[in-house]
């Protein structure tokens, strides 16, 4: 509230107009607050309390409210939002309050060959938006997010963006340090919208093409001369067609006529009875204008020229029609072949600039994990530094980037919808040239790890319950020895312990100062001209006013806070890339190992022991099938997953942590928008001891996450060491004090035990 108020009332007091237009952030600013305030004017903002703003009587009913709305229909739910977002202002009182909400989230469900496989999709916000309150929004829900898919219009995506700027810096230091750059896929949208003629010229396609284009310039000139043949012949044949008809029409007057005086009927009699037909008369009339009354032979020389002349005219028009038919085949062919050569031509520009858009933002991709990992290059020191060995394969993460370029309008063309559109899906010869189901295939694909660890534990789980119904059927004898669940959770603890002080730990002091130098220059650098990468005054008051980060004009985002701690996390990238990415998924691994070695080790004593027994063969016969190789490990498997999960998610939390005591002790900064020198001593005073708090906060959160993983192995093992204690103790104990047992247990035991001999065939794999 109070930074609405103060950016209206210094664009007030300025003399701009910028509060007039809804496109700039003092128009949303404005808009807000009268939203809210519909009483408020520009008269009485400069003198408005913020206090008494937020007390009043109608805000407090709302504020903290969640409205949960919901419909069978999106333009129903569309109304209902209406409602509280003021876009009908004819229909509300004028000094009506308009809540002005923020949308969390708008569930949709539906059913999609991309959702089939249990895949959210999250459609949030660009990493650009300028909204604090969406950016909020935005970056809670990617933490939670298995993949993230970057859309952009393919235009923008070849024309002026790459795919650095299209994530923006803060994005991608966030993605590399939680190691999700594997799990990022961009989609090109919108491929249908190209202009052939750049295209071919941009794309570098004239030697491919140029024949084609020549061939349909060609038809181009010569279809219109076609046109206008084929016209000029319709016209004539018509003509023909017309005296043709007058011909035959004369022809049945004059037959009647001689028909009617060979039946005795005088001629004068005869031609008066042909009635209107006049034509017929004065035609006659006209071969010997000095006869008052044609005479017979007259109508039969009549008759015969008129014979003649019918059948040129058929003849002609036969010709005609036949060159018609002809012409307007070779028209159609001529068509026909444009049409094909140009949805040919389109074709080849669509999936050449696709392939050129794919190659571009994964080389680009690959470029900017290069370009962060060479900033962030340790120093020649450092145990892990190779002059000569990358630190990553950057061939392969640009191979392996998922890129799709799609035309959802195509695609739904071809599938009989949007009939009522005109769209033309020439270029697209078949539903895969539109992209969408290769994207549909990769959405199915990517839920299938989840689903796989999800199966494994329910099959676990399972299996466990299955082995305690087995070795309850069985009953015999235990001895307490062997699994040693304290001396594996030591070594585990142990090593990573080791880790964790070494690499990340033990640099915070060296880094801590190391920021606190860097940031008078850093900050002096925000005062440079604008084309030496410093911000102008009207820039840096708009980012003062945001604390600290500004999105202007599409362009990657400001954050001075992050830019002040870029010097520790720089310094501690590779080491947190180390321990997180390669070192602890390894110490799991053989923490998994160590727990199966000692579980073999435990079992095979317990076989020693009761081997010679022969009463104990049937039991431990049973214990050897659920305890063969990898079953110790299926114990442990749900527990690796649920730490791993914490640990993901903890970690993408601790730089929040970090930055945070940095944002907070430059609010003084943000607040007044003070000058150069201010700022620079400012941050002298504070520098070694906020960039300190900054560490204090970062090693406090990885404490915390170690102390969350040490209780939940200590828990975990418990767990798995009374389930192995539970399942011996059933097969051997009862055995072994000789308990008998009631004809109701026995059956029991006979029926489950018919039950579990079938269990194996059906999980066996099919060859």
């Amino acid at each position: 509230m109070g930074k609405l108020l103060q950016h209206i009332r210094d664009e007030i007091a300025s003399g701009s107009s910028d509060y007039t237009s809804p496109n700039t952030d003092a128009g949303m600013a404005f808009s807000r607050l009268t939203a809210v305030y519909p009483g408020l004017t520009t008269q009485t903002i400069p003198a408005s309390n913020r206090n008494v703003l937020i007390e009043n009587t109608e805000v407090q009913k709302i504020l903290g409210r969640t409205i949960a709305l919901a419909d069978v229909s999106a333009r129903g739910l569309s109304d209902q939002m209406l409602a509280y977002m003021g876009r009908n202002p004819q229909a509300k009182d004028a000094n009506e309050m308009n809540p002005w909400p923020l949308i969390k989230v708008v569930r949709v469900f539906t059913k999609a060959s991309a959702l089939s496989t249990g895949a959210v999709i999250v459609d949030l916000p660009g990493v650009q938006d300028s909204n604090a309150a969406r950016a909020a929004v935005s970056s809670n829900y990617a933490k939670d997010c298995s993949a993230l898919w970057v859309v952009v219009p393919i235009m923008r995506a070849v024309d002026d963006k790459s795919a650095k700027d299209l994530m923006g810096e803060s994005f991608r230091y966030q993605m590399l340090l939680d190691d999700k750059y594997s799990a990022v896929s961009f989609i090109c949208s919108k491929t249908d919208d190209i202009n052939i003629d750049e295209a071919a010229g941009e794309l570098d396609l004239t030697v491919d093409i140029g024949r084609d284009i020549a061939k349909v310039a060609s038809l181009t000139r010569e279809i219109p001369a076609l046109e206008t043949d084929l016209k000029a012949l319709q016209e004539r044949n018509s003509k023909d067609r017309d005296t043709l008809d007058e011909c035959r029409d004369e022809s049945e007057d004059l037959e009647t006529t001689l028909r009617h005086i060979q039946g005795g009927q005088a001629i004068h009699a005869a031609i008066v009875n042909l009635g209107k037909r006049e034509r017929t008369i004065g035609a006659i009339s006209d071969m010997h204008p000095s006869s008052t009354h044609p005479t017979e032979d007259q109508v039969r020389q009549r008759l015969h020229a008129l014979r003649a002349k019918t059948q040129g005219l058929r003849d002609r028009v036969r010709i005609a029609t036949e060159k018609r038919k002809e012409q307007e085949q070779n028209l159609e062919l001529k068509l026909q072949e444009r049409k094909l050569l140009q949805e040919s031509i389109k074709e080849s520009c669509i999936q050449k600039r696709n392939v050129t858009s794919t190659q571009s933002i994964r080389q680009d991709f690959a470029d900017g994990i290069r370009d962060l990992d060479e900033a962030n290059t340790a120093d020649q020191s450092d145990v892990f530094f190779n002059p000569d060995q990358p630190r990553r394969d950057y061939n392969k993460i640009k191979t392996g980037l998922p890129v799709f370029c799609i035309s959802s309008r195509a695609y739904q063309k071809l599938k009989g919808m949007m009939q009522n559109e005109d769209f033309n899906t020439s270029g697209y010869r078949s539903l895969d040239d539109t992209g969408i189901p290769g994207l549909q295939a990769h959405a199915q694909k990517l839920t299938e790890s989840n689903r796989n660890a999800r199966c494994r534990q329910i099959l676990t789980k399972l299996w466990s319950l299955l082995t305690s119904i087995a070795c309850w059927i069985t009953g015999n004898d235990i001895i307490r020895a062997g699994f040693d669940a304290t001396t594996v959770e030591k070594h585990l603890q142990g090593e990573a312990n080791k880790l964790r002080v070494f690499n990340i730990y033990s640099k915070l002091d060296a880094l801590v100062s190391n920021a606190a130098a860097n940031a008078t220059h850093r900050a002096a650098a925000w005062f440079a001209h604008h084309k030496a990468g410093g911000f102008s005054p009207a820039t840096f008051k708009a980012i003062c006013r945001k604390e600290g980060k500004h999105v202007m004009g599409g362009r990657p985002e400001i954050d001075l806070n992050q830019e002040l701690f870029k010097p520790i996390l720089s310094g501690i990238h590779r080491d947190w890339d180390t321990v997180f990415g390669n070192q602890i998924p390894v110490i799991f691994q053989e923490f998994l190992a160590e727990v199966g070695r000692h579980q073999q080790e435990f079992h095979q004593s317990v076989v020693k022991k009761y081997e010679a027994n022969g009463s104990m063969a049937m039991a431990l016969d049973l214990l050897n099938s659920v305890n063969g190789a990898g079953s110790s490990k299926n114990r442990a498997s749900p527990l690796w997953l649920e730490i791993n999960k914490a640990v993901e998610s903890r970690k993408s939390k601790a730089f929040g942590k970090a930055v945070s005591p940095i944002a907070e002790a430059m609010k003084v900064i943000y607040r007044d928008c003070l000058l150069i020198t201010l700022v620079k001593t400012h941050i002298e005073d504070i520098g070694r001891t906020v960039f300190r708090e900054s560490a204090r906060k970062l090693h406090e959160h990885l404490r915390d996450m170690d102390r969350y993983v040490t209780r939940r192995l200590e828990a975990g093992m418990d767990e798995i060491h009374e389930d192995v204690y539970r399942d011996y103790s059933n097969a051997l104990l009862a055995g072994n004090q000789k308990v008998k047992l009631s004809p109701v247990e026995l059956k029991l035991k006979t029926e489950l035990t018919t039950i579990l001999n079938s269990v194996n065939p059906r999980f066996r794999t099919k060859e």
